[in-house]
């Protein structure tokens, strides 16, 4: 089989998570941009650095997201393979569509980055029991919030309410537009 073959196959289910968990990521990074431009100038290598420092924190998150949704699902064991097939998909692709016109000796580095902090986040992360708030709570000490005060401070305005509140608004929309129960279930079956 050739590598055109390869397009003519259906991707597996653990591909279309990976595309849509960097979806999710570079959608909100988006969101972020013009501020970060605002804060350090437009394109300075400040800007840069920031905006590729939030849309690694939105994947992140979003990966934390759905390892926690296929913990619930699937189990652990599950869960040791799904990580050892995202992971890699995770880290090259970002590399190649974020940074691709770096030199390699950076993109190593990238790569090599990429596992501790994603390590570093997931520990962040699970301290937070709750995704969302319960009705009549406020927001602070869960999931989306501890990913909000994360985006103030990357983006250069730690614990401004705006920023906060904005990176809410558009996680959860992303989160949603995900649909991580039929994905999830999806790896389920092919794992």
């Amino acid at each position: 089989m050739g590598w055109l073959d390869s397009f003519k196959r259906k991707p597996s289910a653990t591909t279309i998570l990976s595309m849509k968990l960097m979806n999710a990521a570079y959608q909100c990074g988006q969101a972020f941009k013009d501020s970060i431009n605002n804060k350090f100038g437009e394109e300075t290598q400040d800007a840069m650095l920031s905006w590729s420092q939030v849309q690694y924190e939105f994947l992140f998150f979003f990966t934390h997201i759905a390892m926690r949704y296929a913990f619930e699902r699937l189990g652990h064991e599950a869960i040791a393979k799904l990580q050892a097939l995202l992971a890699p998909l995770l880290v090259d692709s970002t590399t190649e569509a974020w940074f691709g016109h770096w030199p390699d000796k950076f993109k190593a580095g990238i790569r090599k980055e990429f596992y501790h902090n994603i390590n570093v986040a997931e520990l962040e992360y699970s301290k937070c029991k709750k995704m969302f708030p319960e009705e009549n709570e406020g927001t602070k000490d869960t999931l989306f919030w501890e990913l909000g005060k994360n985006i103030a401070r990357l983006s250069g305005y730690e614990n401004n309410p705006a920023i906060i509140m904005h990176c809410l608004k558009v996680s959860v929309e992303q989160f949603k537009a995900m649909e991580l129960d039929n994905l999830i279930d999806a790896v389920g079956k092919e794992i």
